[in-house]
């Protein structure tokens, strides 16, 4: 089994495997549960407050917007994904910024996933690979940014949201 090292920025190396039939389940199962996702979201119709749409698939309402009249760094990104699912980009946008994002991902990781099991590229080389780590940062400071962004457009929970 031939095997290929690359040199992370830490100076150490990672011994990154062939492709195997493990990466096709990873693969396979992303595009499932991207599948499943969109649909879902499809099937949803969105919240006219900006929030609890989550609560059509059988969850509670938000109690840290309950308690804290602030939303939670998760409000809005259903009813965000559900108008991103039908294709109402904008309102996706301005709902909660993140679920489009998450959207946009779902969408490409389906033939990008078919296009790395195709070309036989194994999961650990995506995951070691040293851009994988800035994209994983940048999502994690858009995410709080988007959270940020949510709770100047609630201001904060008021008794119409109830």
């Amino acid at each position: 089994m031939e095997s290929i090292t690359i040199e992370t920025g830490d100076a150490e190396n990672r011994r990154i495997d062939n492709f195997s039939a493990g990466d096709r389940a990873i693969y396979l199962s992303i595009s499932f549960i991207s599948s499943i996702m969109l649909v879902t979201g499809r099937l949803l119709t969105p919240s006219s407050r900006g929030v609890g749409t989550h609560q059509q698939l059988g969850f509670p309402p938000c109690l840290f917007l309950h308690f804290t009249g602030v939303p939670c760094p998760n409000c809005g990104m259903t009813t965000s994904f559900a108008h991103a699912a039908r294709l109402s980009f904008k309102s996706a946008l301005l709902t909660q910024p993140f679920g489009l994002t998450v959207f946009a991902l779902a969408v490409m990781s389906i033939p990008l996933s078919a296009y790395l099991s195709f070309r036989k590229i194994s999961w650990n080389r995506i995951i070691y690979a040293t851009l994988a780590d800035r994209f994983i940062y940048s999502l994690i400071v858009f995410y709080i940014i988007c959270w940020i962004y949510k709770i100047l457009t609630m201001k904060f929970y008021s008794a119409a949201y109830n």
